[in-house]
């Protein structure tokens, strides 16, 4: 059996992470053994190195493995598997930390994924390119298209049983270029729908490529009156905030959304502070648990598994790596600590 090693958070508020040893993990009768090639970083684990937050609503439990997004290659499945084998190259959002279970986390050599969490990466993609995607992909899924959050149609994913968007359904994105906005991009335009879309000058280039109908300037003093004039005669399905600043993004969204026709829902990727909304707007943080076993991960997931493979889904923003090996991830954590623009941190293992 091979050995196993990890980069531990050894209680809270630790600094560094420790690499040491670990279990070499043992698969459940559903489940498959990674050996780990890439991982990538996530604001939430410096948050957690830096607040000891709860996290899906229990305390976290020391010593713990952090890290949510990772791909590598199949060393071993367990005996109910039927859809993946050993050798196949996959992708996947870990929730160890959430469901306090080390084994089940990123930052290690060898990671137990549940068989339905893990998408097959081409041949073409390099591990390190995959890994920006996983926790990426399924947060903008979680807040586009399950039925309690914003609830977009899924016909253009291949879902039969879904009717497509009405003509002229435009979707507001604010942080395009993030990680959550660029997946957002690719899976709202593969849907059908038009994404209008905020970013830096910069990074106006990449949302268009991704599928963005229009992008405008963040820092501009008229993005507001701008957006609201290029959305009219269009209906909003909503809008989706991936940076969530109460003065710079919460307020100027609500209030795009009162000012246009349509459905008046902003969706988040944090909790909605505590800030008055222009009249009438709804805003919830979208929420990943409700999106795990639906009909509308699988759907999705088969998508992103076919739109791979043809390059309707690319791996963006691109990865940065920052190191190799265990010792890197720290480096890593500190790199997205201080901020990054369209990238995503990478740790090559």
């Amino acid at each position: 059996m091979p050995s196993n090693a990890a980069a531990w958070i050894t209680g809270p508020y630790a600094s560094p992470l420790v690499v040491k040893e670990a279990p070499y993990p043992s698969p459940g009768p559903e489940d498959l053994v990674v050996q780990t090639a890439a991982v990538a970083i996530n604001p939430m684990e410096y948050k957690i190195q830096d607040y000891n937050p709860p996290i899906g609503g229990r305390d976290i439990q020391y010593p713990m493995i952090l890290g949510s997004d990772m791909a590598g290659t199949i060393v071993s499945v367990g005996s109910d598997v039927t859809r993946r084998k050993v050798g196949e190259r996959v992708m996947a959002h870990t929730h160890g930390v959430s469901i306090g279970q080390p084994a089940r986390s990123a930052f290690q050599h060898f990671v137990i994924v549940p068989e339905h969490l893990a998408t097959l990466v081409p041949v073409s993609f390099s591990f390190e390119a995959a890994a920006v995607l996983p926790l990426g992909c399924d947060t903008a899924m979680a807040g586009l298209f399950v039925t309690n959050q914003l609830g977009l149609s899924t016909a253009g994913l291949g879902d039969t049983d879904s009717a497509p968007p009405a003509p002229g359904s435009a979707l507001l994105v604010w942080g395009g270029s993030s990680s959550v906005g660029c997946c957002a991009i690719q899976m709202a335009h593969a849907a059908g729908y038009e994404v209008y879309t905020v970013a830096s000058v910069r990074n106006h280039g990449l949302c268009s490529s991704l599928g963005a109908t229009a992008v405008f300037d963040h820092a501009a003093p008229d993005v507001e009156d701008a957006i609201v004039a290029a959305l009219n005669g269009k209906v909003m399905v909503g809008a989706l905030d991936c940076i969530v600043d109460e003065e710079k993004t919460v307020p100027v969204c609500a209030r795009i959304l009162a000012r246009t026709s349509g459905r008046k829902k902003l969706m988040m990727v944090l909790s909605p502070p505590d800030i008055e909304l222009a009249e009438g707007v709804e805003a919830q943080r979208l929420s990943i648990p409700s999106l795990m076993g639906s009909k509308t991960y699988d759907t999705v997931h088969a998508w992103m598994t076919k739109a791979l493979d043809d390059g309707t889904l690319q791996p963006k923003p691109d990865p940065m790596v920052v190191g190799e090996g265990l010792g890197s991830v720290q480096l890593g954590l500190d790199t997205i600590r201080k901020g990054v623009s369209a990238a995503k941190v990478v740790v090559r293992l």
